[in-house]
């Protein structure tokens, strides 16, 4: 039987909304090791953003250049969400074939230039996605010889991302969306404790793993809190890390930068998010 969902090769990036991208870059290298290998302006929504990799995972620092702007899609974002984690992005074959297939499903496409476009909340439960089918410029993944541990030996021990963290409260429409619309693929359903009662489910999408929480109660705790403020779904980024003594040293005693336990999904540790710019980065062993 043929498999009509949209077929994802990768998660390209994680796009990081800030209204300062020349720190957001730097923190990305002093603190996580990230390699920079392209920067861009994008005049169609007045935006600068820079491309690197955190060892596997690029990640994309964006930033409106005049956030006062608000006539501007990105300007607007930064508005509602602050700086935040904005959104993650699917690599697929055929923007246009992707974009017809998501509106014939249900979901509400935005931005659409074509070659990529943006499925809205509302479609997938409660995470902002990009979808394209170009590759990034200059990207090392698409030159032939990619070693994914590119970053690895950097002082903050980071091998590699362990998963990217979603909150929701609609669990059965992200499940929907990203098993029957996209093919990903489930791959743990289980309760969790970290950092609230709930249920956790892993979905295998694309090349990454993609977790998603909804809290038992999505009124109380920080997940709670997280739901009731604007947002785009994505609550963190988990990396691997070899050596998470080292790690926390490196990042607490050595740029001293604020650790947390609390509010993480993780058994590990998180940078406090307003040391980062409002970016949370946890970390396990």
């Amino acid at each position: 039987m043929a498999d009509h969902r949209v077929q994802v090769s990768r998660i390209i990036h994680t796009i990081h909304a800030t209204t300062d991208i020349a720190k957001c870059r730097q923190l990305y290298q002093d603190a996580l090791g990230g390699l920079v290998f392209a920067e861009n302006y994008f005049p169609a929504e007045d935006r600068d953003a820079a491309l690197l990799y955190v060892t596997d995972h690029m990640v994309e620092p964006m930033a409106p250049r005049h956030p006062e702007d608000l006539s501007k899609p990105f300007a607007r974002m930064t508005a509602r969400i602050g700086q935040a984690y904005h959104s993650f992005e699917l690599k697929v074959a055929d923007g246009t074939a992707a974009s017809a297939a998501f509106r014939e499903a249900g979901c509400t496409v935005a931005g659409d230039y074509g070659v990529f476009f943006f499925v809205k909340p509302e479609s997938t439960g409660g995470v902002l996605l990009e979808v394209c089918e170009l590759g990034m410029p200059n990207d090392p993944y698409d030159r032939g010889n990619w070693n994914p541990q590119v970053g690895a030996g950097h002082a903050c021990r980071v091998t590699g991302l362990h998963h990217i963290a979603c909150v929701t409260s609609e669990m059965d429409a992200a499940l929907h969306f990203f098993t029957q619309v996209i093919d990903g693929t489930v791959i743990e359903d289980a309760a969790t404790a970290l950092p609230q009662p709930g249920r956790r489910v892993v979905l295998q999408v694309g090349d990454t793993k993609v977790a998603f929480i909804q809290p038992d109660d999505a009124a109380t705790g920080p997940l709670g809190a997280f739901l009731a403020r604007e947002q785009n779904g994505i609550y963190a980024l988990v990396w691997r890390v070899s050596d998470i003594a080292a790690s926390r040293a490196y990042l607490g005693e050595k740029l001293g930068l604020r650790l947390i336990q609390e509010g993480c999904v993780s058994v590990g540790f998180a940078i406090d998010p307003q040391d980062f710019l409002g970016a949370r980065h946890e970390f396990v062993g």
